[in-house]
């Protein structure tokens, strides 16, 4: 996994992991995502389902994981 090469600031990885913990560890079903039952989803329906101004796209939900101190997210090996 890399990190994106383009700045993303300290306060829209927090916006974002706020979203993702949000939609994929309470209300999944607000942006019409259903996660499987091992509670995983794909990244692709994730950004698909995602409103515009979140702006996801792989590289900053990779980010997101990464940085998250509290460690609340995982890829799955393929990343999807």
């Amino acid at each position: 996994m890399r990190a994106t090469t383009g700045k993303i600031s300290q306060k829209q990885l927090v916006k974002v992991s706020k979203f993702l913990s949000f939609v994929l560890r309470h209300k999944p079903h607000t942006i019409g995502l259903t996660l499987d039952v091992q509670g995983w989803a794909l990244v692709s329906e994730l950004i698909e389902r995602s409103p515009s101004e979140m702006s996801l796209t792989t590289d900053l939900i990779k980010q997101v994981v990464i940085t998250n101190d509290k460690q609340r997210f995982l890829l799955s090996e393929d990343e999807q």
